[in-house]
């Protein structure tokens, strides 16, 4: 819990509501038509997202992958209860989703337009180790996505009785997606990182510009690929009204940054710290703001560093804003804790010979060297406000 701010911290920022945590699977084919495994993980992406707009905290496909890797599972296997009860308390989750599809095919006609398709989604409540609801859609198949919407409806009345769903949300037309983008979408999913799952993805956004998913990918794809400007583009098509939204907010300000636009960088991260008080977040904030001369930095550097004094990157970058305002003996400090954890950090080696000079020597036309946390974990942090927060408070 070092990453987190105090829990007492915690308390003073708006409240979430009580949430469950869940597992979505992906679905098992239980057809002959292997060309369609693709509409299993359509599925369970569909049902991640509207859970998490849903306020239900869901755990990303990464951390389901990695667990199904630990314990020798297939994606999209047909799980036994056993299995299904280990993969979820190792992930400690209150409810693992899983389910299965078939198709059928009219009198005389095999073609997959006109089949009809039918998902059975089912629950497994690990906080009373039973069986939960099983919930079930029928229609034809360029209907997937509304099938896939009236579906994650049902599945969240079920976890979360207390909430109130209009059905008109779910089924509004705008949200739902033609076949052939929900398609390239998840195929692109499914494709291992390359030029093949980029493919994928573009046709996606091609189809459908609207739609959020392949967006938000080909923007982590083009930050990777350091195509910042790229990346910005893809990752501003992302609706507030998104559960993505935040994450997409806080990758544009990593890319903003690598872009050296640390005004605008300093906005985004200031934007996510808003929602997400997450040490990571103030670092970056800090970072960014220092670039500027910003008052602001060196207090939102030390709140990372405050929560976290352990953490090597908060240490390296505090030690560069105190370098930097002459405050040497305090730089030297945090320099000779970074070099005592990695003596190859020939950086922060540096930095401790110029502090011990009482040489700023951080000045000049080159930005600074603050070091950015790349990744922040809203999980983590919504978890905790679920544990802290008593039912039904504001």
């Amino acid at each position: 819990m070092g990453r987190l701010l105090p829990l007492i911290t915690l308390l003073v920022y708006p409240s979430f509501a009580p949430a469950a945590t869940v597992l979505v699977l992906q679905f098992h084919n239980s057809s002959r038509q292997n060309d369609l495994n693709w509409v299993g993980e359509s599925i369970a992406e569909r049902l991640r997202v509207e859970f998490s707009a849903g306020n239900q905290i869901v755990l990303s496909r990464e951390s389901q992958t990695e667990a199904l890797h630990r314990l020798s599972l297939r994606p999209d296997a047909d799980f036994t209860k056993a299995s299904l009860i280990k993969l979820g308390q190792s992930l400690d989750v209150n409810f693992v989703c899983y389910g299965s599809y078939d198709f059928k095919f009219p009198e005389g006609s095999n073609a997959i337009r006109d089949s009809s398709i039918q998902i059975t989604a089912r629950f497994l409540d690990l906080r009373k180790m039973r069986d939960g609801t099983e919930v079930s859609e029928t229609g034809n198949i360029a209907d997937l996505s509304r099938l896939e919407e009236h579906l994650a409806w049902q599945s969240l009345k079920y976890i979360d009785p207390a909430v109130d769903l209009p059905l008109e949300q779910f089924l509004n037309p705008q949200k739902f997606i033609r076949l052939d983008a929900e398609e390239s979408y998840t195929r692109g999913l499914l494709s291992p990182r390359g030029e093949q799952q980029q493919k994928w993805l573009t046709q996606a956004a091609a189809i459908d510009p609207h739609l959020a998913g392949p967006a938000f990918e080909l923007g982590k794809i083009t930050l990777e690929k350091k195509e910042y400007r790229q990346s910005l583009t893809w990752f501003g098509r992302i609706q507030a009204t998104d559960p993505r939204y935040v994450e997409a907010r806080f990758r544009m300000g990593l890319a903003a940054y690598a872009a050296a636009d640390f005004s605008g960088a300093a906005n985004y991260f200031r934007e996510v710290g808003k929602t997400y008080p997450l040490n990571e977040v103030f670092n970056n904030l800090g970072a960014a703001e220092s670039q500027t001369n910003a008052p602001a930095a060196k207090e939102d550097l030390r709140r990372a560093l405050d929560a976290d004094s352990g953490d090597v990157v908060y240490q390296f970058n505090n030690g560069l804003a105190l370098l930097k305002s002459g405050s040497f003996d305090e730089a030297a400090k945090l320099f000779g804790r970074v070099a005592d954890r990695d003596p190859d950090d020939h950086e922060a080696a540096n930095l401790l010979e110029r502090a011990r000079q009482r040489d700023p020597g951080v000045t000049g036309s080159r930005p600074i060297p603050f070091r950015l946390k790349q990744n922040f974990d809203q999980i983590v942090f919504r978890q905790l406000k679920a544990m802290v927060q008593p039912k039904g408070s504001n």
